[in-house]
């Protein structure tokens, strides 16, 4: 009986010695750590201390208990059961919350849309939207909807050569959008929705007017020395109408002549982006100075006047078109150059680029439009006086006019082309004074009636600052400037 006694009592010791060596081997992994901790932050001496000697304790060796189970007097059975120390023995330290690692959990990424494809295009002669739609690859469909929009739409449908497209695509070639620039500031954007549906949009972003001055002394011809001293071949074609019944720009220029003007020049987000209108312009020709200047009358009529309000205009513009040369003048035994026979010119050929806006030279009614034999397409503008021209070899007409339409001086009706019998692209266009073919270059027409006297003092208060500065007056030039720069949306 003492035997067995004395047996269990061996047994039960050395468990207990396991879970003393366990429980040493889990306060030394701690202590580890802190000693690692205490390596890798800041020390503070007196912390160290205490964690030391806490160290200390917890290794420290104990002395063993001679009797781990209380005997009774009785030779009673012990109230704690082997079962209640295995218990302690077998508990995993590791499954202490305080010792467990989360790992992160990584989110299921969303699929993201393809990047549209981008494509700039540039419009060539005889393209149309669909031609255009055709090279990229989309459907006659995809026009038809596009189209569909409404009148919002209509630009595309009278695309010019020089015009750009920019279009956006999905990479399996469906269209996003396509957007058009009307003008400097304003784009017309069409765009597929979220219900698979076009819609189109305005853009008008606003746009700053300032003035700027260039001159320039003629060497060769007007033309050359404008566009040398950067002005546009609208301008150029602008200042010739301006002074067009004072000095006849084909004959009477020459060189050392001198040129002075005051122009407008458009900004969008502080980019210039266009030349606006000539407001003042001076030319001297042979030694004789001619002086113009830009105004617009309460009753919201335009127009350019001498600095004594003596008007420049005429019932006509000289010069219908903006061209670049003269290809053939008013001739009434010129040479065809299609027929090589001696056949009448009776107008003058304006040679420009197909597609160059075609204005009316005056105010009237269209009295004919159409194609005929030889001047291909053609308008004929009848106007008050006795006075009658014809502008042939259209590549189309403005299609907002017919015949029996009432035009404005200056307004556009057709668009500079080569139909007809023609040998490359240029306007003909004819002048008739009571049924008889005149030169439309030296054609003698009366003045139009000068600043009306109860608009005299606000004409004058109006053009001062301008002419300062054509004037190059120094003392002027910053006062001008303050008062000359504007912003509109238009």
């Amino acid at each position: 009986m003492d035997t067995r006694l004395l047996f269990a009592s061996s047994r039960k010791k050395s468990r207990v010695a396991l879970w003393i060596r366990v429980s040493a081997l889990i306060l030394g992994v701690g202590s580890l750590g802190i000693v690692i901790a205490k390596i890798s932050i800041p020390t503070d001496p007196a912390l160290d201390q205490r964690i030391d000697l806490s160290i200390a304790e917890a290794i420290a060796p104990t002395a063993p208990e001679l009797d781990l189970v209380p005997q009774s007097t009785n030779n009673a059975p012990s109230t704690k059961t082997p079962s209640s120390t295995a218990s302690l023995l077998n508990e995993d330290p590791l499954s202490d919350p305080a010792l467990t690692t989360t790992l992160p959990q990584t989110l299921p990424t969303q699929p993201t849309e393809p990047a549209p494809v981008a494509t700039t295009i540039k419009v060539k002669s005889g393209d149309s939207l669909s031609t255009i739609f055709s090279r990229l690859g989309l459907n006659y469909q995809t026009v038809s909807d596009v189209i569909a929009v409404g009148d919002q739409a209509a630009p595309l449908k009278n695309l010019r050569p020089g015009d750009q497209l920019d279009v956006e695509m999905t990479p399996d070639n469906q269209l996003l959008a396509i957007n058009y620039q009307l003008a400097p500031n304003k784009t017309l954007s069409i765009r597929r929705d979220t219900n698979d549906q076009f819609t189109a949009d305005k853009i008008v972003l606003p746009m700053e007017t300032r003035l700027a001055t260039a001159e320039g002394i003629i060497d060769s011809s007007l033309y050359q020395s404008a566009i040398e001293s950067g002005l546009s071949a609208n301008m150029v074609m602008e200042l010739a109408d301006i002074f067009g019944w004072k000095i006849n720009f084909l004959t009477d220029v020459q060189n050392g002549d001198h040129f002075r003007i005051v122009y407008e020049e458009k900004y969008v987000n502080g980019k210039r982006v266009d030349t606006g209108a000539v407001v003042a312009a001076e030319f001297v020709n042979n030694g004789k100075t001619y002086q113009a200047v830009r105004y617009t009358a309460p009753n919201g009529k335009t127009g350019y006047y001498e600095p004594n309000g003596a008007s420049l205009a005429r019932g006509f513009l000289r010069y219908p078109v903006a061209f670049s040369r003269i290809s053939s003048k008013f001739n009434m035994h010129r040479m065809h150059p299609l027929y090589h026979k001696i056949r009448a010119h009776k107008g003058v050929d304006f040679a420009a680029p197909t597609g160059t806006p075609i204005h009316a030279a005056g105010s009237g009614k269209i009295e004919f439009i159409g194609w005929q034999h030889g001047y291909g397409k053609v308008i004929k503008i009848k106007h008050d006086g006795g006075f009658e021209t014809v502008y042939g070899h259209m590549s189309r007409f403005n299609n907002q006019i017919k015949r029996g339409s009432r035009v404005d001086m200056g307004e556009t009706i057709g668009y500079v082309g080569m139909t007809g019998a023609a040998t490359g692209p240029h306007l003909h266009y004819e002048f008739h004074v009571n049924g008889k073919y005149t030169d439309p270059l030296v054609a003698k027409l009366p003045e139009a009636n000068p600043i009306p006297s109860k608009y005299r003092q606000d004409f004058l208060y109006q053009t001062q600052a301008t002419l300062d500065l054509l004037a190059n007056d120094e003392r002027q030039a910053s006062r001008t400037a303050a008062n000359i720069v504007t912003a509109t949306a238009d």
